[in-house]
């Protein structure tokens, strides 16, 4: 009779104790990797325990009865050969791109049934093991083909491997290895000495290095919120669209909620969003909840607990009430939308996209109405796909055009000046405006490359006519608030304006309040170095956005474009005239001058030249225009002038 060693299984049993507290300590993502492992796992101990059981009743034959003596070691085999399979299982998860295609699922069945077969027809046929007259465990011929079956899966698993290590990541790599390399050693020492019972340890020593290695919580959860993340939130709408199950959710996040950040900082605005989810947590069960990005969240309705329209309430009323923060009592407003499968999409994408756009249209129509996600969002998100393929095709063929909207000198009488306009036209989707490429240039990082174009082909016209003689000071270039954050701004431009020879006091920049806002160390940078070469600047949009005054009183611009949103109320309503005369007369005292966008007819244009405005510009003038059609209206106006 083997003297069995049996402290190293002993020893595997308190790994997979550790493991399971370790595991059941905090959420886990309930992903088909996940629930495989546990699996693995419970599986691996109870093999474990059967194990330590049958060494016992093969030791006692006469102390335990031989019916339980024959159950504890078909149990524990089959247990063992079926911890064998569900490794190979959890190994083809992972080898074949999260997926276990219909024939490696037939072929494992197949494995587990011909295991069972031989293993509970033993004590009939004797194939497997027997005991002798006198109680005495001993192997039958056929026990070899357990051998054969667990290690034929192991080759293929190991060929797997070597067909598809280079679609897997390092740590992917790193835990197959390690499977392959700790079971070959295990079958070479029991091979030498069946006495040692070191395969299950072995096994334990996997599954920890599985645990470090592919089975982070971290890359389900949000390690400050300790909620599902964006991972875990994409993973289960795919698990639900691939098998059809129909689920409903609720999104939301706070209007405005980066302006908060702003205002009282990132540490205040984290914590905020740890208390947002906290409270989620507690009150729809940690399972539910998913943090997203930012302060947008996501609660998953699973059809037994709440309804739709308690969570929307739940979350209005949390809400309802203003919090104190430092001291200072704000109001959170929620933007919440509701999302219904299969109403509409097909992928994962389509409703995370469909949920980002539904939230920005809430935030921006301040609406307080919960509204359900629906196909428009898709049909817009397909626009917006077309879009961005119209962009890259303009960017690489060079294609994007420059129109030119001559500006009116109020005191000369005379057009020197216009700003250049960039235009989109795609053989498909025909003429794009402007206010629909460009923010999707600027979310998608194009907008530094389209800037620069824009700026050479200004360059290049100004280079290839005589400006003096058509009566041109200066032209008025945009610059995007992402060019405005890069440091290296100002040579860039500056190396241009050398390769086409243009003078920089041609170039006059315009900067929005939103650059101005986002970066002031490094716009200030940029705006002290071109004005030193001779370029200026203009503060585009006033009246548009946030603390304007600051910006004209910090920043060196000399030029004020005022927003037509003021100018056209002006002409209906007594009040808002008001607002813009005193508008112009603040600029004209802090010596800049003044250009008034949106001119449509003469009655404005002279309302403002009787102000004292220094440009006007608009349809009444001139629309914009390409590049040949500029020269003419220069050559035609100015000449008459």
């Amino acid at each position: 009779m083997i003297d069995y060693i049996y402290e190293f299984e002993i020893a595997a049993c308190g790994v997979y104790a550790i493991l399971l507290v370790l595991y059941f300590l905090r959420p886990n993502y309930p992903s088909t990797t996940n629930k495989l492992y546990i699996a693995l796992v419970i599986v691996d101990l109870a093999a474990a325990v059967l194990d330590l059981i049958t060494v016992y009743t093969i030791r006692n034959p006469h102390e335990v009865p031989l019916w339980f003596n024959w159950a504890a070691n078909m149990a524990y085999l089959w247990v063992f050969n079926g911890c064998a399979i569900l490794f190979s299982v959890y190994i083809i998860y992972i080898t074949k791109q999260n997926n276990i295609p219909k024939g490696d699922r037939v072929m494992c069945i197949i494995l587990l049934a011909i295991d069972s077969l031989l293993i509970f027809t033993t004590p009939f046929t004797k194939l497997i093991f027997y005991f002798d007259e006198n109680g005495t465990y001993t192997h039958g011929n056929g026990f070899i083909i357990l051998y054969i079956i667990s290690y034929s899966l192991l080759l293929y698993v190991l060929a797997l491997f070597i067909i598809y290590r280079r679609k897997l990541n390092k740590y992917q790599v790193v835990a197959i290895s390690a499977f392959n390399i700790t079971m070959v050693m295990a079958i070479i020492i029991q091979f030498i000495n069946k006495a040692i019972l070191i395969q299950g340890f072995v096994s334990s020593l996997y599954l920890v290095i599985i645990y470090v290695s592919l089975q982070n919580p971290d890359d389900y959860m949000d390690k400050h919120t300790l909620c599902f993340n964006h991972s875990s939130f994409y993973e289960t709408l795919e698990k639900h669209i691939t098998r059809e199950t129909p689920f409903s959710l609720v999104a939301f996040t706070i209007d405005d909620f980066r302006y908060i950040n702003r205002i009282l900082g990132s540490r205040t605005g984290n914590n905020l969003i740890d208390d947002i989810a906290l409270y989620l947590q507690e009150r729809f069960g940690a399972r539910k909840v998913y943090h997203l990005i930012g302060c947008k969240f996501a609660i998953m309705l699973d059809g037994n607990g709440e309804s739709e329209q308690s969570v929307i309430s739940a979350i209005k009323d949390h809400f309802a009430e203003a919090i104190t923060i430092d001291g200072s009592e704000i109001l959170l407003t929620p933007c919440i939308c509701a999302v219904h499968y299969p109403d509409f999409a097909s992928t994962p994408e389509d409703i995370t996209d469909s949920i980002d756009f539904t939230l920005n249209e809430i935030s921006r129509s301040h609406s307080s109405d919960a509204l359900t996600v629906s196909g428009t969002a898709m049909e817009i998100k397909h626009r917006e796909t077309k879009v961005i393929h119209a962009i890259k095709n303009a960017i690489r063929n060079n294609s994007f055009m420059v129109y030119y909207q001559p500006i009116y000198d109020t005191a000369n009488q005379c057009f020197n000046s216009a700003e250049a306009l960039i235009r989109l036209s795609d053989e498909e989707l025909g003429f794009i405006r402007p206010d629909e490429f460009i923010p999707l240039a600027e979310k998608n990082g194009m907008i530094v490359e389209i800037g620069e174009i824009v700026f050479r082909k200004v360059c290049r016209f100004i280079s290839e006519h005589d400006t003096d003689k058509l009566g041109i000071s200066y032209i008025e270039v945009n610059l995007s608030v992402i060019q405005c954050m890069q440091d290296n701004l100002a040579q860039r431009l500056e190396d241009i304006m050398t390769e086409y020879k243009v003078a920089p006091k041609k170039i006059n920049f315009e900067i929005t309040e939103t650059s101005a806002s986002d970066n002031d160390a490094a716009l200030r940078r940029n705006m002290d170095r071109l004005i030193e070469v001779g370029s200026a600047f203009s503060m585009d949009d006033y009246g548009t956005g946030f603390s304007t005054a600051n910006y004209l009183i910090h920043l060196p611009v000399s030029i004020v474009k005022i927003d037509k949103s003021i100018l056209w109320p002006a002409m209906k309503d007594d009040n808002a005239m008001v607002i813009l005369r005193h508008t112009v007369a603040m600029v004209k005292n802090l010596n800049k001058q003044i250009v008034v966008e949106g001119i449509e007819d003469i009655n404005m244009a002279n309302v403002l030249i009787e102000m004292g405005c220094d440009f006007l510009q608009g349809y009444y003038y001139s629309k914009p225009v390409a590049e040949k059609e500029y020269v003419e209206f220069l050559e035609s106006m100015n000449v008459k002038a």
